[in-house]
């Protein structure tokens, strides 16, 4: 009995296994430090039961979370970076402002 208790707790406490999608495809996603992917598709780790850090970088911000998995156990943690400024597009060349200042002076 105690053996077979014993079997039966074991097969159930295999790694977990964590899901990460995150957007835009730029973005890189990290556990405990290590890169395991980026946005391009997801990415699927196996993890041992306990505290994990999940990081999302992209072009100088960042989001962290920690999580707790237990053994066995799947999950899908999801993260879209939003509000990413794009560069303004324009058809007018830019000229600089010329004031008084800017007038050689006279004499």
């Amino acid at each position: 009995m105690v053996t077979l208790t014993l079997s039966l707790l074991l097969a159930a406490g295999g790694p977990a296994v964590l899901t990460l999608e995150v957007k835009p495809e730029a973005a890189v996603v990290k556990v405990d430090g290590k890169k395991v992917g980026t946005g391009a598709k997801p990415a699927v780790v196996k993890l041992p039961a306990g505290k994990h850090v999940i990081r999302c970088e992209l072009k100088g911000d960042a989001t962290t979370e920690d999580i707790v998995l237990k053994a066995g156990e799947k999950r899908t943690w999801k993260w879209e970076f939003t509000g990413i400024e794009k560069s303004p597009q324009t058809t007018e060349p830019i000229v600089p402002e010329t004031g008084d200042s800017a007038a050689p002076p006279t004499k």
